[in-house]
């Protein structure tokens, strides 16, 4: 029987009944979507205290989500370029926009309802 996957995020082993969304390179547990989101709603461009946890990425940042390759998207009717809002996990280095973060969530409550 194969070892359980790790999360890509924060290492962690799959435990009984927790569900993963996949990741641009290997799964993601949901305790790390969670963190990403509250680390993207909370807009604070500043390290954590805790090394392991996301940090969200400034405005003027370019480096790409590794999920959907962007850095930025078209504003409404597409006269701007609007910076997405983007967490790097420290631990990993991977970068996850809060658009993806959000898709992954929605994947596990829709596993989690069955």
């Amino acid at each position: 029987m194969d070892a359980p996957a790790l999360c890509q995020l924060c290492a962690r082993a799959e435990s009984a009944r927790q569900h993963r969304a996949p990741g641009p390179s290997g799964p993601i547990c949901a305790s790390c979507i969670e963190a990403g989101l509250h680390a993207v709603s909370s807009g604070a461009d500043e390290g954590a205290a805790d090394d392991a946890l996301p940090v969200r990425l400034g405005r003027h940042d370019t480096t790409a989500c590794e999920s959907c390759e962007r850095s930025s998207r078209d504003s409404f009717l597409g006269f701007r370029r609007r910076s997405l809002a983007r967490v790097t996990f420290p631990r990993s280095g991977t970068v996850l926009c809060a658009e993806c973060l959000d898709s992954s969530g929605d994947l596990i409550n829709r596993a989690v309802r069955g």
